[in-house]
């Protein structure tokens, strides 16, 4: 414990070892902690608001247990939270996870990694409240309407969750968005899928193993800047839009396990950087 309390330290990184036992009170000095792949366990303490000059902690891939102290607000130069990977959950007084609300404060906050822990809550709406410099958003259980005032995120990744119901209509202002995975979830159509068109930035869209119920969108076609579109085992039917061969620079397309059905049109051919391609199970 000792090493914490170093008053020259700024960044320690001690990841990818096979440390044990739990993490000190406070770190007074330190602005950077890496402590990530490791089998360091207890609870997130709630003193660590005392460490005012952290900018980092990346503690991922441990077995820390507990809910997250909404002290973490309180990290006023936090520009990186990446708590995924552990046995974090929810605070049991509320169904949302009420700790986001308080990072509204950490005004430089631009990644937030919570993926891969049974938080079993809900991402509360106040989710809009976080600083307009968020660009990287991983994190567990639903889709508040309030994401698309998120209109800084370039990744957001909600891929293995139960989530459920339709995308926000507020999605199509996310308009820096370079990277969406919603796979592996249970989420429905109710909300046209036309309104991802407006994402023209997007380099990966990855909507496979959902229960979408649609056909596909002309103005996918749009999309030019699309290299990886995986939108299988859903109920997509009727045939995929003439639209969808012009993306001449996509590299794979996967399309597997829908209702589609029809012919392949001769356009297809315009596919000239594609290395993976899968219509299989139509």
């Amino acid at each position: 414990m000792e090493i914490f309390n170093l008053s020259k330290l700024r960044i320690m990184s001690v990841t990818q070892n096979q440390l044990s036992g739990n993490l000190p009170s406070t770190f007074p000095y330190l602005e950077y902690l890496y402590l990530g792949n490791n089998h360091l366990s207890g609870a997130l303490p709630s003193s660590i608001s005392n460490s005012s000059n952290l900018h980092l902690i990346e503690i991922a891939d441990n077995k820390f247990t507990g809910p997250i102290p909404t002290s973490m607000g309180d990290l006023r130069f936090l520009e990186l939270l990446d708590l995924s990977g552990n046995l974090l959950v929810s605070d049991f007084s509320s169904p949302e996870l009420s700790f986001i609300t308080s990072l509204a404060k950490c005004k430089y906050l631009a990644i937030l990694f919570l993926g891969g822990n049974p938080l079993n809550g809900i991402i509360p709406d106040s989710v809009s409240n976080l600083s307009t410099s968020l660009e990287q958003l991983n994190a567990p259980n639903c889709i508040p309407d309030g994401i698309g005032n998120l209109r800084s995120l370039i990744l957001l990744d909600l891929s293995n969750n139960d989530l459920t119901g339709s995308l926000p209509a507020t999605i199509k202002d996310l308009q820096k968005l370079q990277y969406m995975d919603l796979s592996m979830n249970k989420l429905i159509s109710r909300v046209p899928l036309h309104l991802l068109c407006a994402l023209h930035n997007l380099d990966t869209m990855n909507l496979g193993q959902n229960q979408f119920m649609a056909s596909i969108p002309k103005c996918f076609g749009n999309l030019t800047s699309l290299r990886h579109l995986n939108l299988s085992h859903n109920r997509l039917y009727s045939a995929p839009p003439e639209e969808i061969w012009d993306l001449k620079d996509l590299l794979e397309l996967d399309l597997s396990s829908n209702l589609l059905s029809g012919s392949l049109p001769y356009a297809i051919t315009n596919m000239k950087m594609a290395n993976w391609v899968d219509l299989s199970t139509n």
